[in-house]
Parts: structure tokens; sequence; C-alpha cells
């Protein structure tokens, strides 16, 4: 059985080499064709950070794991305001981020569980403690269906939102 601190530098392996991969498939820009390869490399980022993010709750502290890389790693924080199915109106949803494409992908996984996203922020970074909204024209693009939008989506809140150093 491997420890925590083993768990968490074979999940942040993973996440790097699916990063990597998701990076090289969008070089490539033929989305039709690979359409499916490119959701698969990032539905396994997703799950990476899903686990990490489970696996610093269950570290605890920093002073618990000395020098494991991923509690290192600065996040943002997405907050956003949505309202659901089943009488849901304005509840606030709060998740650590690592950059843009992260969280279009994560709002992009509550719209198509039928939530409807109100207003979004992003804090951390250049927006600080305050954070900075996404606009309208973002929201709707979260809510396309084709590809090529949710891709577009992904590059413009990467380029706002990158990866922390």
């Amino acid at each position: 059985m491997l420890t925590l601190q083993e768990q968490i530098q074979e999940v942040n392996e993973r996440l790097q080499y699916w990063e990597k991969e998701v990076e090289k498939l969008a070089a490539i820009g033929k989305a039709e064709e690979i359409a499916d390869v490119y959701q698969e490399a990032v539905n396994q980022v997703n799950l990476c950070m899903d686990e990490l993010v489970y696996l610093q709750d269950e570290v605890g502290s920093k002073s618990q794991v000395d020098g494991i890389g991923p509690l290192e790693t600065k996040l943002y924080s997405l907050r956003f305001y949505a309202d659901g199915p089943g009488g849901l109106l304005n509840k606030l949803f709060c998740y650590p981020v690592h950059h843009g494409r992260h969280t279009a992908d994560l709002l992009i996984r509550f719209i198509r569980k039928g939530l409807t996203i109100k207003s979004a922020f992003v804090v951390g970074g250049a927006g600080g403690d305050r954070g900075v909204q996404l606009g309208l024209g973002e929201l709707a693009y979260l809510t396309c269906t084709g590809e090529k939008e949710q891709s577009r989506i992904r590059a413009i809140l990467l380029s706002k939102f990158p990866r922390l150093s």
C-alpha cells in the first residue's frame, strides 16, 4: 500500500503526462479528427486533479508532507453561482483550479449536469482576492456543444488564467 506522499507523487506524475498529451493534441489543431482522443486526455487530467484535491484533503496540512510537488502548487479558486434542477437557486460553488482550461472543463461539466451558471469568478493570480468575473460571452461559449467552440473558450480562459508558478 502506498503512503499518501507516494500516492500524491504518482498522481502528480500522471497529471504531468496527461497535461503534456493535451498540449500536444491541442497543437495538432485538427479538432474533428482528434476530438475523442483529446476529450479522453482532458478527462484524464480532470480525474488526476480530482484525485489530487482528495489526497490533499487527506493530508490535511503541508507540514505532514515535506516537499511534495502538488501541495506547493498555487491554485486559483473558481467560485460561481448557479441555478439547478429541483429548485436549486443561486447556490454558491467553490472549487480549486490550476488554470483557465481546467476552469472551462469544470464549468462545462456542471452545465452538462443541468445547472445554469449565473456568474463565475476566478480568484487568485492577477485578480487577487477580489477575483476576475467571467464575461457573459465566455459563459455563453461554455454552453455550446460544438468541440470548436469549447476549444476556443478553453484557449481564451487558459490565456487569461495561466498556470501559477
